[in-house]
């Protein structure tokens, strides 16, 4: 097992030992060990001495783009949450799901119904914006349903996710640092964040999320889940940018479902799961839990009229983050 430490600011010796619980002696970088300050978005191992795995995982995530990306993503979402995203994301793209057609059926068991929640809401969604244009007297109705769909989806997301870290924590066994680092780099988690990498593939598969992962602020990401299916863009090209307003719709009341399930804890962001049409395909987008209190989740009619507001500008940026607009 390789400990991996990312800083998204350099920080000195001193400040590791007093305020990480991190022994300065057991830092070592790609090409250098013990150094006096740790730079900014660069990937550290954590440990006695320097092994063949960690610096084959050193290399496998020193380039920028990635080392960059993972540091934001892992500081927003956590270290464990980080990785199982990274490895929800790629069991959905090794199965070929895409989120659209038949196919979901056949994977929806070995991914614990999470696939077949994706299928559900994807329908729902479609069928409500159908009424949208043909039935606006039914709209309600069909918002219900998608409604009800997207809380199905929200459970199947985190029973995904936990049983995906149960299994992370399960293979990293006892780290041989000290006991105390996973609670200090906690309280310092705005500038620290830790992963424990188990495998190579382990650390591929970081490294093709942080191609389809990005942080947009505010403890939002957009995730590629899509195979950019034609169907929807010819749809889009031929109907108008009906996308844009079923994001705003689904997303608001997404949100503000997710509001009475979402919870913040010390170091860690609780995550909640949107998955939206857009004009390339179906995205997820996820939010973290500080992103929620943020927006005062004391009501949901409050996150549902904040969440509106501002999902036009977040579709735009995931538009802008896909390269379509």
């Amino acid at each position: 097992m390789s400990e991996i430490l990312l800083c998204n600011q350099p920080l000195k010796a001193d400040f590791l030992s007093n305020s990480c619980g991190i022994d300065p002696n057991f830092v070592h970088g790609r090409g250098c060990s013990k150094p006096s300050t740790v730079s900014a978005f660069t990937p550290y191992v954590l440990g006695q001495e320097l092994s063949a795995f960690d610096a084959q995982v050193i290399s496998t995530l020193s380039a920028p783009k990635v080392a960059n990306n993972l540091t934001n993503l892992s500081l927003s979402f956590g270290g464990d949450n980080a990785i199982a995203l990274a490895e929800m994301t790629k069991k959905l793209q090794e199965y070929n799901i895409g989120l659209m057609g038949a196919s979901t059926s056949v994977y929806a068991n070995r991914l614990g119904g999470f696939a077949g929640a994706i299928k559900e809401y994807q329908d729902s969604l479609m069928a409500y914006r159908g009424v949208i244009k043909s039935n606006p007297a039914s709209k309600a109705i069909a918002k219900q349903k998608a409604f009800k769909a997207f809380q199905n989806l929200q459970i199947r997301f985190k029973h995904e996710l936990n049983a995906i870290n149960a299994g992370v924590k399960a293979r990293r066994g006892t780290p041989l640092s000290s006991a105390t680092r996973a609670t200090n780099i906690a309280q310092s988690s705005r500038n620290a964040a830790r992963l424990n990498i188990t495998s190579q593939a382990q650390a591929h598969n970081l490294v093709k999320f942080t191609q389809h992962a990005k942080l947009l602020g505010n403890g939002l990401a957009v995730i590629d889940f899509t195979s950019r299916a034609g169907n929807i863009h010819s749809e889009y090209k031929t109907g108008g940018e009906w996308e844009r307003e079923l994001f705003i719709e689904s997303s608001s009341f997404a949100a503000s479902a997710g509001a009475g399930m979402l919870a913040v804890n010390v170091g860690t962001a609780a995550l909640g799961l949107l998955m939206v049409a857009t004009p390339v395909g179906w995205v997820g987008l996820i939010i973290g839990g500080i992103a929620i209190a943020g927006v005062a989740a004391t009501s949901s009619i409050a996150v549902n009229n904040a969440i509106k507001d501002n999902s036009g500008g977040w579709y735009d940026s995931i538009m802008g983050a896909l390269g379509v607009k």
